[in-house]
């Protein structure tokens, strides 16, 4: 059965992600919920999630708590909970990783300050390795009731397993043109703390093979959870 990638921006891409699984010669179907650039006007229609034999959920620009994003946000965390009783395997991203985490009981909030950039974190589980991993979040989920945490930063937790379901704070599908991607709607939101959107791309080539490595090692264990 094929994978689900749910992206949320236009300027959404799979980056790393994909690439490692058309290298495993696994079918994806692209479900998009936002189709303007720099708008949050998405469509609350998901597909049955029982239909795919796992799920990838990617970042967005918007918040889990925006009320703009409200008309597809609330219908997203149901399709989750839907994808959680049928026991396909979700693996969320940023985003994808706050949304699931608030679908299953958790908050989601502001952090006291921003993750931007190529961090290592604090790994409490093989499954999660140090990283280094990018970083590019405002908000920060907390770790849903019965999940297992299995790494933090000083921004808080970084990634938690619960039955299927693998959410994480970071980017894993992060390449050079996923960023490049990113800075159509979001160069602003580097800029204005403080970030050199040049010397963001420079240490994204200087990881692009090892990142490349580390994603496809945690693809594998997500695949595992089939």
């Amino acid at each position: 059965m094929a994978v689900l990638f749910v992206h949320h921006d236009a300027n959404s891409l799979p980056g790393h992600v994909g690439a490692v699984l058309a290298e495993r010669g696994i079918d994806t179907v692209t479900h998009q919920v936002c189709h303007t650039p720099g708008s949050p006007v998405g469509s609350p229609e998901f597909p049955d999630p029982g239909r795919f034999g796992a799920i990838v959920v990617f970042g967005s620009r918007w918040s889990v708590n925006d009320p703009d994003a409200a008309h597809w946000v609330e219908p997203e965390l149901e399709f989750l909970r839907l994808a959680d009783r049928a026991a396909v395997p979700v693996l969320g991203l940023c985003f994808g990783g706050q949304v699931l985490a608030a679908a299953h009981g958790a908050k989601v909030e502001r952090a006291p300050a921003p993750e931007i950039g190529w961090f290592r974190v604090t790994s409490h589980d093989t499954e999660i390795e140090p990283g280094p991993w990018l970083q590019w979040h405002f908000d920060r989920f907390e770790v849903p009731p019965g999940a297992t945490e299995l790494a933090v930063s000083p921004a808080g937790p970084q990634a938690f397993r619960l039955r299927h379901n693998l959410g994480l704070q970071f980017h894993p599908e992060a390449d050079r043109a996923v960023i490049e991607s990113w800075f159509g709607d979001d160069i602003d939101q580097i800029v204005e703390v403080g970030v050199d959107p040049e010397e963001l791309l420079l240490e994204t080539d200087r990881q692009h093979t090892a990142a490349r490595a580390r994603a496809a090692r945690l693809v594998d264990r997500f695949l595992d959870l089939r």
